[in-house]
């Protein structure tokens, strides 16, 4: 916005209603009038906080006027926002002439949260600990914060103190986060609850006294690996987030307001979600975390949100990343390593596993170096070679990029049939020795299924155990369509007509897969 001009114009007016929100969220709408030669240029940015510099920050949204049916006709309209609370006021801007060389012609008053500092963006995460739950929230307020619990609502014995943690625009990579993609993210706390039985149902809050506490949830304490239990849970991969009022952003995955309302209705069936990276879209705008958290919220305070870094994460040059690719923006795995504490996850190392029930998960970066002989390759020998069957029979690994992949994007060096070339090379006879069950990949938008399968071939004795690989990449994100014109011989099922999101469930003797539409 380096080349906005400033031609504010006395006859427009803008009004917005009402200049005050009272919950975390909520609808305002905007009226205005006086525009003397309306075209369909012209369009309405939405700036947090309401003192943003117009030429050096991004808006957190923006809509063309003529969203409003009126508008060309009359030079007036009107038109719905939805507003997520990011610990600050916000203000609309009315510009002409395209978003490439705007003219800002009038502003409107400001929109207020009351409760600006309140706690939010709540979401679970398993330790490396039985027993143990973190919780993990923003807030605009940097004091001592907290995590109530007990095991009856509104009964809390129990209480453990936060640590708080944040990041500023120098600990990032490059452009857009560093500049005019940048908005502050106020102040990330998390802490562990303990000392938590297996199976029962436990209620918390989670704030201060001073600055108010957050709606009460509830989850249920995942079962002993002892146990040996099966479980339930949803995976997807490349979800994004979804404008509610049909706004726009540098990019908008509407289909994963699908994907997030249909595993709220199934969450009481539900142990988990792992989503296997491509997690916000931010991609150096750093609004959109606000508002990703703010949609998950409801499904990630009730059940464990397991994530591991996709390339809009991570890549970045000089930064680390395997790739040394642009796709995060300047993000540099800083944000998503803020926000998502994870087992014995470490900057630069993000690289996990735990057990749940009966599953042993194994969670790698396909955005670091994993070819043999690197720090990941040798920790995932170690890991899959430690794992006791006899506790934890199944075993699910999963990545971002996949290691079979139906695509005919052969690019060097990050070209999907180059990585997953890479992949079976490094990684597949690991697999196939310690037994691997499922492996489950996104990246590519679409919904693939292997059949057992090692070196591209399937297996040709049932009797064998080749793993199973599952491309889930169609939960919001636009949907990949580069397939070839015959599949390969390894797929069972490609589809990239449908978004969507998969879920599975274990029990001693069998892995239940299903794969759900959007559509349906």
């Amino acid at each position: 916005m380096e080349k906005l001009k400033m031609k504010l114009s006395q006859a427009v007016t803008m009004n917005v209603q009402p200049t005050t929100l009272t919950s975390s969220s909520g609808w305002v709408t905007l009226e205005w009038s006086g525009v003397s030669q309306p075209t369909k240029d012209d369009w309405i940015g939405v700036y947090s906080p309401a003192s943003a510099d117009f030429k050096s920050n991004s808006p957190v949204k923006y809509q063309f006027a003529n969203y409003s049916k009126e508008y060309l006709s009359t030079g007036a309209g009107s038109m719905r926002f939805f507003l997520v609370n990011m610990r600050a006021d916000y203000i609309f801007a009315l510009f002409q002439n395209g978003t490439s060389y705007p003219i800002l012609i009038s502003v409107s008053n400001t929109v207020a949260f009351s409760f600006p500092n309140q706690p939010l963006q709540g979401h679970l995460a398993l330790t490396p600990n039985e027993g143990e739950m973190r919780i993990m929230w923003a807030s605009g307020d940097n004091n001592i914060q907290s995590v109530k619990w007990g095991t009856q609502t509104g009964v809390y014995q129990f209480t453990s103190n936060a640590q708080m943690t944040t990041y500023k625009s120098d600990d990032l990579c490059g452009p857009p986060a560093k500049d005019f993609g940048w908005r502050d993210p106020g102040h990330l706390f998390n802490t562990v609850m303990n000392n938590l039985q297996p199976g029962k149902q436990y209620f918390y809050v989670y704030g201060s006294e001073s600055i108010g506490w957050s709606t009460e949830a509830s989850f249920f304490q995942p079962p002993s690996v002892a146990s040996a239990s099966g479980i339930t849970f949803v995976a997807y991969g490349d979800m994004g987030k979804g404008e509610m009022d049909d706004t726009l952003e540098h990019w908008e995955e509407v289909p994963s307001l699908n994907t997030t309302r249909n595993v709220l209705a199934q969450i009481d069936d539900l142990d988990l979600v792992l989503h296997i990276g491509d997690i916000a879209y931010a991609v150096g705008f750093s609004s959109q975390w606000d508002e990703f958290m703010n949609q998950i919220e409801p499904v990630a305070t009730q059940v464990p949100y397991m994530t591991l870094p996709g390339n809009h994460e991570r890549d970045f040059p000089k930064s680390g990343s395997f790739y040394n690719g642009t796709d995060s923006g300047g993000e540099c795995g800083v944000p998503f390593e803020h926000r998502f504490l994870m087992p014995n996850n470490l900057h630069n190392q993000t690289w996990y596993s735990f057990n749940f029930g009966n599953v042993h998960f194994v969670m790698m970066s396909t955005e670091l170096d994993f070819r043999k002989g690197s720090a990941q390759y040798n920790w995932i020998q170690a890991d899959l070679s430690s794992v006791d069957r006899s506790l934890t029979p199944w075993v699910i690994f999963s990545g971002h990029r996949p290691m079979y992949i139906d695509s005919t994007n052969y690019d060097i060096p990050a070209g999907d049939q180059t990585v997953a070339a890479l992949l079976r090379e490094s990684l597949e006879e690991s697999l196939i020795k310690y037994q691997v069950d499922l492996a489950l990949w996104g990246h590519h938008h679409s919904y693939q299924r292997s059949c057992p399968v090692f070196n591209q071939t399937c297996a040709s004795n049932p009797n064998i155990n080749y793993p199973v690989h599952v491309v889930i990449g169609m939960a919001g994100m636009s949907l990949s369509t580069n397939l070839q014109d015959i599949p390969p011989a390894w797929a069972v099922t490609v589809d990239d007509t449908e978004f969507g999101y998969s879920k599975l469930s274990t029990t001693s003797k069998n892995l239940h897969f299903q794969y759900f539409s959007n559509t349906r």
